[in-house]
């Protein structure tokens, strides 16, 4: 008789319009193919089941594998087709209210009472999801920015939503790993309890860069650290067109200035209304500086999300000049590839979103960030060479970010240089996120 099939069930995908999320995804995905043969591969949304199936929209990359794509177990109200910006406040309750049957879900599963009698109380969705979870062999869990919020109540709800599923499964003892995350430091203790029960249900668990490393094996009281890696950012195992598009890609040229630069912004709000303004003055002053330069400016939109939107502010921005001609926005959702592509053929980039830097420096373009939730995931441009050229958000200002892009550009030979051999070696490495899983879990 045939081998069974194995059942890899992958945990909390995110909307891909965030081309850095589709990218880590992506590249989880590949890696799967590779290290796993004769398998069926399930897939759980960070969208709760009642969403189910316009959250389909949100994965135009998922589409390219022969996975299944559910619906959460926790509800969620998500304007996955409206251009909108939703209280907080009003999104966070309906969120939090709605948990409460998610709640009661994992208590009678830890209490052994039978998912027959608990589908009962279930839509036909919420079943379909809960089914695969019972079915899965092999169960990875995508790593996710852990952070921390001044809030203590908001944190631990977030946290809570953030392993729900973790936790789920390893009520039901399924063999699990957590790969590609970043950890910040909780400050709530029972923020910190929640995390560290969740990773102590993981066999193998790998971060992507030094302080998230640093971080867990705070949290889990360095006991067992063998099962805990540093490992490169899931994202490089999309790059397998690099090469490709470094051949084609725009030669930087020998000149005091860059001549195209491009842009990625973000709306951040959370660092309060003077930080907000700052940073659009910031913005401004390199448009400024580099318009009468007579270089071109491109703004680039590698987040789409229709409710997580930076386009007022971008708006606003460029509608305060006149010679809009040295101003161009790019239209659409592009795709990975396609912003591979984009960020080759500029001399330099001003990058508030992270994969965008890292997209960027895989095709060798030089670059200065932004850090608007400074810690944690940005350590990985660090060890790309930049750790001098970041800035956190909450500290900008027009003199220090141009000050800082000027510098880069002067360096950019070896910034560029030193990148490209980390991300070489990277690219090699990243396989390690799953390969290693076979150590811990099942063979394959």
């Amino acid at each position: 008789m045939a081998d069974k099939k194995k059942k890899i069930l992958l945990l909390d995908f995110v909307s891909e319009k965030n081309r850095g999320d589709a990218a880590r995804q992506v590249g989880l995905l590949k890696l799967v193919y590779q290290n796993f043969h004769d398998l069926e591969v399930s897939v759980i949304s960070v969208f709760g089941a009642n969403q189910y199936p316009a959250l389909k929209d949100e994965y135009d990359h998922l589409n390219k594998f022969p996975v299944t794509i559910l619906g959460g177990l926790n509800p969620t109200f998500y304007p996955i087709h409206q251009h909108t910006h939703r209280s907080n406040f009003l999104f966070e309750l309906a969120q939090a209210i709605c948990s409460l049957p998610s709640l009661l879900l994992l208590i009678a599963l830890k209490l052994k009472i039978q998912p027959g009698l608990l589908n009962r109380f279930l839509s036909n969705e919420y079943r379909k999801t809960l089914k695969q979870i019972l079915e899965a062999d092999i169960v990875i869990w995508k790593g996710q920015n852990i952070r921390p919020r001044n809030n203590w109540i908001l944190e631990i709800y977030r946290i809570f939503i953030s392993v729900y599923h973790p936790l789920l499964c390893g009520i039901l003892t399924k063999p699990m790993a957590c790969v590609g995350g970043s950890v910040w430091s909780l400050n709530s203790p029972i923020s910190r309890y929640i995390l560290r029960s969740a990773f102590n249900k993981c066999a193998f668990i790998s971060v992507r860069e030094e302080s998230s490393y640093l971080e867990t094996l705070k949290l889990l009281g360095n006991q067992d650290s063998s099962r805990v890696e540093l490992l490169p950012d899931l994202s490089f195992a999309a790059f397998n067109d690099r090469k490709a598009i470094l051949q084609k890609r725009r030669r930087i040229p020998n000149t005091i200035y860059p001549q195209i630069i491009g842009l990625t912004i973000v709306d951040w709000k959370d660092d309060g209304k003077e930080a907000r303004n700052s940073y659009k003055e910031s913005i401004h002053r390199i448009i400024d500086f580099f318009i009468e330069k007579e270089s071109l400016i491109v703004i680039i939109p590698q987040v789409t999300k229709k409710w997580e939107s930076s386009s007022d502010l971008i708006l606003q921005i460029v509608t305060a000049y006149d010679k809009k001609s040295s101003i161009t926005c790019i239209e659409g959702e592009p795709t990975v590839d396609e912003l591979l592509s984009i960020y080759s053929n500029l001399d330099f980039l001003v990058a508030t979103r992270m994969h965008s830097a890292i997209f960027a420096a895989a095709v060798n373009t030089p670059l200065m960030a932004i850090s608007y939730d400074s810690g944690g995931k940005w350590g990985i441009l660090g060890d790309l060479g930049y750790e001098d050229y970041i800035i956190n958000y909450a500290e900008i200002t027009p003199e220090k970010l141009l000050c800082k892009v000027l510098s880069s550009w002067e360096n950019r030979e070896q910034l560029v240089v030193n990148a490209e051999k980390k991300i070489d070696e990277n690219i090699v490495n990243v396989g390690m996120n799953i390969s290693k899983l076979n150590k811990f879990t099942i063979s394959k």
